[in-house]
């Protein structure tokens, strides 16, 4: 390693020698709502006269260093409720509590259940922070209104999702994609159980959380490894209140297409003994059954000779069968060892398993609607017919499939760590250990086709696209052989045994102290972390062919009920028939050569070290505050993939190193111009390493195809520097107004990217394929002609402006007491120049994302109405004019929760009221890519606290 530990030490306390350290009068204390049990984290602190102001924490502590002996006049604020001012004598190390709102019970006050208390929370966090956050507070411990993490992020100004089969899955941060962002679950990195950095945010349920922090602006005390920003999962603590807490909660959603009632419970407990150990346990548990209705078409094309796009490779139904379930369990334990230290131990396990029955009914070799004349050009094939909404053709090929897969995710997180104070240093530290795995090893892929159509039923079957979302079939006596199982035999059958794992080992140290200079109090602050991650992908799959096996066997004479689309669609091949096939091959129908390509091409692991230092100062000047320093990442990487030859069977092992050292400097201004109007400017420097699965050195050669797919370990990391500037206005007792613009200037973004052989850049690594592949000196005439690979692409940019809206109409006119309004619009738009010199947008970059949602929240009530928007986006690169596009979705939801009691609560939401789809389309919303249909979803549930 060419970067040395001690240099990276010393640059990161050198920042503390210059510290001027004054008296060590001290003043501190928390801030709680106002039956006292609650604290408010985000309320602002200031000392009258000093100019001196600081924010509550977690648990809404404060803490005042170098304070001068003297009374003053203390005022703590916090958006939702009236200003508190008491007079304080300092000397010495003094304390004093605030409580703020009205002193009734905890579940009854309004600054800790309900919507605005969720919407207060969020506000006063958001205000209180020092760089650019974005906040979801629940409305109370753990209450979030939605199933997945990803689902309650759709609402945090700036932030869409993508859904898989109707559930988000995935965040995208100001329109980047979930690979170019960070998680982590109480500050530990969020480990990913797919080939890839993006993590899976579905698993996890939100009830396990108490808060969710959407870091859009780094500090030199963050991890650099983001260019959109860090979402920090926050999970429950005993000391989030004060005594003991329970909560049961029981829930079903009923979902209008599977017809069924999925039910989810949640038990959650908290308690703290002799005010210094405290225990805070909840476990969820979900059982989601749901269904999903599915077109997709593989392929479209030009044919030059009449400007027409047409289908050309194969169409397909495709219905899903879903049972999710998600078991969660999350148990932390703090304990106030004495005055000066806090310890604490965080954990969270999570199981999420995804059983999936899924029937396939494929219409195959759709290009032979295009033949060619005598000179070789392409056109309409004499007898069919092609026009910009049908296709008329013989149809020769379709191929009935079931998948059964249960796929298994784990994640684990573990924290020990701790704060001490001693002589005014202030220091925390932490060991974690993080652990995701998916794992393959329960499922079948059955295909049967049925080939040679036209000797079975001569004549032409026609398509029509006319409504490209749901292209209908039609042509009785030839879809009716389709529909005939006895007409399939069977093409492959596959087994998976795949494993993917992720783990990561961390450990951090930080130091703060409290200063003068001159007037100016600053806070220098300095730390190491270390990071040793490594990523396994271990992919095993059998092939078998036996062309005897008839699907008449395998199929049960039904169709599916309900079905939404444009065709009919069988239940056959039948999953439970079909999973006695998974014994009955002998060793003379496995396909060897399918089996070997397709079980080591993907494999590769990766470990990852990473030392970080960094050095900082928050400085307090007057209205302003600002936190600036640089952070310095150090990144050893050692990666190992194979060459894999397909015909030959071989599979060599190949290895690569590369390490490289970053120095990412941060700036982040607030500034106070009243206390209602806050302004805010903010410069990160970034770097995101590429994705696993694009950086494993493998060589993935097909030479009956004549291409090799390759992964480049030579990419350089993406670079961004990064601008925020906004401004934030409170101008009634719960609302803001604000607006912000940002700007990243990118290096080295990654793309995928196809390349001739004779035109592959020089700094794409070929010598894993033998000579004989690329000189055109192979026997079979199998030399490799086409070369897929990942690249680094020049300069790119990211901009776009925020704006957000938080009302309690009440202030503005006491008849609408109650009732909450909020609003937030996301404009962006991206740009980047691959090789052959085409411009596209960074992929998943939507320009437009908005929220709003309007609420009731008065004695008993607690309602809302709230609805989504997310702009179309690109989703993978193409060709021009057929790049997979992401088509744009409004999705509608609403609540209504009623206490019956002080202690028992019932509720109904109803989730996607419109029924609306997801849709994709190639270039143009008339060339259909793929069409989902979800339902929509009808929670009913209740909620006992004591």
């Amino acid at each position: 390693m060419n970067f040395k530990l001690g240099k990276l030490a010393a640059a990161s306390v050198v920042s503390l020698g210059i510290a001027q350290l004054a008296n060590a009068d001290v003043l501190q204390g928390t801030v709680t709502d106002g039956s006292g049990e609650a604290s408010l984290e985000g309320a602002l602190v200031t000392i009258e006269g000093l100019n001196r102001t600081t924010s509550t924490g977690r648990f809404g502590d404060y803490r005042f260093s170098g304070i001068p002996a003297g009374e003053y006049d203390v005022t703590v604020s916090y958006i939702g409720a009236d200003p508190v001012t008491q007079s304080i004598t300092v000397a010495g190390d003094s304390s004093a509590d605030f409580r703020l709102g009205r002193d009734v019970r905890y579940l009854d006050n309004i600054l800790v259940v309900g919507s605005a208390a969720a919407q207060a929370g969020a506000i006063n966090q958001q205000r209180a922070s020092n760089s650019i956050i974005s906040v979801i507070d629940s409305d109370g411990l753990g209450n979030f209104p939605d199933t997945t993490v990803a689902d309650s992020l759709a609402r945090v100004p700036g932030l869409s999702i993508e859904t898989d089969q109707g559930e988000g899955r995935y965040v995208s941060i100001r329109g980047i994609n979930t690979d170019l962002i960070s998680a982590s679950i109480n500050g530990v990195r969020a480990p990913s159980p797919e080939d890839r950095r993006g993590v899976l945010l579905d698993g996890v349920p939100s009830d396990l959380l108490d808060g969710i922090e959407v870091q859009k602006s780094l500090t030199p005390d963050l991890d650099a490894d983001s260019l959109g920003g860090v979402i920090n999962l926050k999970t429950i603590s005993a000391f989030d209140r004060d005594g003991r807490f329970f909560r049961a909660k029981l829930e079903g959603a009923h979902n209008e297409i599977s017809e069924e009632v999925s039910p989810k419970a949640t038990l959650t407990y908290s308690d703290t003994f002799a005010d210094t150990f405290g225990v805070a346990l909840s476990v969820n548990y979900q059982d989601l059954r749901i269904e999903a209705h599915n077109n997709e078409a593989d392929e479209w094309s030009l044919l030059d000779s009449t400007g027409q796009y047409y289908l050309s490779d194969g169409y397909e139904h495709r219905w899903y069968g879903i049972n999710r379930e998600r078991i969660g369990l999350v148990a932390n334990f703090d304990w106030r060892a004495s005055e000066s230290t806090d310890l604490y131990l965080r954990t969270l396990f999570n199981n999420y398993e995804d059983d999936e029955v899924r029937n396939v009914l494929q219409f195959r070799d759709l290009a032979d609607v295009i033949d060619e004349d005598d000179d070789e050009n392409e056109i309409v094939a004499p007898g069919s017919t092609l026009t910009d909404s049908s296709a008329t053709f013989p149809l020769n090929e379709t191929q009935a499939e079931v998948r059964v897969r249960r796929e298994v995710r784990k994640i684990q997180t573990i924290a020990l760590g701790g704060q001490t104070t001693w002589d005014g240093w202030d220091t925390d530290y932490e060991v974690s250990y993080a652990y995701a795995e998916e794992d393959d090893s329960d499922n079948h892929d059955a295909a049967f086709r049925f080939e040679d159509i036209q000797d079975v039923v001569p004549g032409n079957i026609t398509l029509n696209y006319s409504n490209p979302e749901k292209p209908v079939w039609s042509d009785g006596a030839l879809l009716d052989a389709v529909y005939d199982p006895a007409n399939y035999f069977l093409d492959a059958f596959e087994r998976e045994f795949t494993v993917n794992e992720d783990t990561e080992y961390a450990a951090q140290f930080n130091i703060a102290r409290d200063s003068l200079i001159g007037q100016t109090p600053v806070t220098w602050k300095a730390g190491l972390k270390i990071r040793d991650r490594e990523k396994i992908r271990d992919v095993n799959i059998l092939v078998y062919e036996d062309d005897s096996i008839s699907l008449a066997d395998y199929a049960r004479d039904s169709f599916i009920s309900g079905w939404r689309l444009g065709n009919t669609q069988p239940t056959w091949p039948d999953p439970g028939l079909t999973r006695a096939l998974r014994g009955a091959f002998g060793p003379g129908d496995l396909d060897e050569e399918g089996s070997f390509f397709d079980s080591n091409g993907e494999d590769y692991k990766i470990d990852e070290q990473i030392i970080a230092g960094y050095g900082m100062g928050t400085f307090d000047i007057g209205a302003l505050t600002l936190v600036a320093g640089v952070r310095i990442e150090q990144t050893d990487v050692d990666l190992e993939g194979r060459v894999v030859l397909e015909d030959e069977l071989t599979a060599t092992t190949t290895n690569f190193s590369n390490d490289y050292t970053n120095v990412l400097p941060s700036v982040n201004a607030k500034y106070e111009f009243s206390d209602r109007l806050i302004g805010r400017a903010a410069y990160y420097a970034a770097v995101v390493r590429p994705a696993f699965g694009e950086m494993a050195p493998f060589f993935f050669i097909n030479d009956d195809r004549d291409e090799a797919e390759i992964g480049n370990p030579n990419l350089d990391p993406l670079e961004a520097n990064n601008f925020d500037i906004g401004i934030e206005f409170y101008p009634t007792k719960l609302s803001v107004v604000s607006a912000g613009v940002f700007y990243k200037d990118i290096s080295n973004a990654i793309f995928p990217a196809t390349f001739d052989i004779a035109d592959v850049p020089g700094n794409i690594d070929l010598s894993g394929i033998p000579a004989e592949f690329i000189n055109g000196d192979d026997t079979d005439g199998g030399e490799i002609e086409e070369v897929s690979t990942f690249i680094n692409v020049g300069s790119s940019e990211i901009y776009g402006v925020e704006f957000n809206y938080v009302q309690n109409l009440g202030d503005l006119n006491a008849a609408l007491d109650g009732f909450l309004v909020s609003g937030n619009l996301t404009f962006t738009d991206s740009e980047a120049t691959l090789p052959d010199g085409r411009n596209v947008p960074f992929l998943k970059q939507s320009d437009t994302i908005w929220n709003v949602a309007v609420g009731y929240d008065k004695g008993p009530w607690d309602l809302r109405v709230s609805a989504n928007y997310r702009g179309d986006y690109l989703d993978e690169l193409v060709d021009a004019n057929l790049d997979r596009t992401t088509d744009d979705r409004l999705l509608v939801e609403a609540s209504a929760k009623f206490d019956v009691n002080d202690n028992l609560q019932v509720y109904l939401e109803g989730k996607n009221l419109t029924d609306e789809p997801e849709y994709y389309y190639f270039g143009s919303e008339r060339r259909l890519s793929q069409y989902d249909e979800f339902g929509t979803t009808v929670v009913f549930g209740a909620r006992l606290t004591y």
